[in-house]
């Protein structure tokens, strides 16, 4: 039996249109945002008044997706390795709500306080790969923070572009943040 295709809301066309052509140029235009989502300006204009509304809306939009992604799989007494592999797996395929995520967070103060509550989350995560020794106690933890924000952007990136396999990417985004890229056998 063929299930119904169900057709995205105008709200939700915009909000996906705005992050591929904001993830591609930061300055684009309403109309831009307007013609990839397949609407008219006047149906922008009705969901969002202005392009800062548009952007601090889908912070939210981008924030929920992320944090519900991750909060179906955690389990309250998960170990951080775990955690860590449950946080790339759910954060991957939005890579590009990611990437949206940092580089547009020029919105409200309420976006800015909660895109730091994400990124306290992550810090305690790796407070407790340190602690479970998962990861060596004197790596930084803002660079670490930092490289699981690289990896799953890489990862999403790679995917998008057809060169990295869905499935492969977070056991692969997984190795490169604990154990590098390097052929432990080969090295003298």
């Amino acid at each position: 039996m063929n299930t119904p295709r169900v057709r995205p809301t105008s709200r939700d066309a915009i909000i996906a249109a705005a992050v591929a052509v904001l993830n591609a140029n930061v300055g684009a235009s309403m109309s831009e945002i307007a013609i990839r989502a397949g609407v008219g300006r006047a149906t922008l204009h009705r969901h969002f008044s202005s392009k800062d509304e548009l952007v601090a809306a889908i912070a939210v939009d981008c924030m929920d997706e992320l944090e519900n992604a991750i909060a179906e799989r955690l389990e309250r007494r998960m170990p951080a390795l775990d955690r860590l592999r449950v946080m790339l797996e759910a954060s991957i395929p939005l890579g590009d709500r990611f990437a949206f995520l940092t580089s547009q967070m020029g919105g409200t103060t309420s976006s800015h306080a909660r895109y730091q509550a994400e990124l306290d989350w992550v810090e305690r995560l790796v407070d407790r790969l340190k602690t479970e020794r998962v990861v060596a106690p004197d790596v930084p933890t803002a660079w670490l923070v930092a490289q699981i924000d690289q990896v799953i952007w890489t990862a999403w990136r790679e995917i998008s572009a057809g060169r990295l396999a869905p499935r492969d990417a977070p056991e692969l985004a997984l190795r490169t943040l604990l154990n590098g890229l390097g052929n432990e056998g080969e090295r003298s």
